[in-house]
């Protein structure tokens, strides 16, 4: 067990094999991403359904008026 410790810490600080083990570790994690998002007819039904959100008009805000009128600015006794 001891010498298992003392090759990752040698392999660790040495820079080829850090670099080495980092690609390998980040490849594995974009795969499962990928594999997640893509997998899953549930999942994929709630992601389409995400897909138009910054396209929808938000129903609260359209009815209120124009930008800006719908809160008073300042604090309570209206800046003076």
């Amino acid at each position: 067990m001891t010498e298992m410790w003392a090759w990752l810490s040698d392999a660790l600080t040495d820079m080829q094999t850090a670099g080495q083990i980092a690609t390998v570790i980040f490849f594995v994690t974009f795969t499962a991403i990928v594999i997640y998002v893509f997998t899953g007819k549930r999942r994929k039904q709630r992601f389409d359904s995400y897909r138009y959100i910054p396209l929808d008009d938000d129903e609260g805000e359209a009815s209120a008026g124009p930008a800006g009128q719908n809160q008073p600015k300042g604090n309570s006794d209206n800046g003076q």
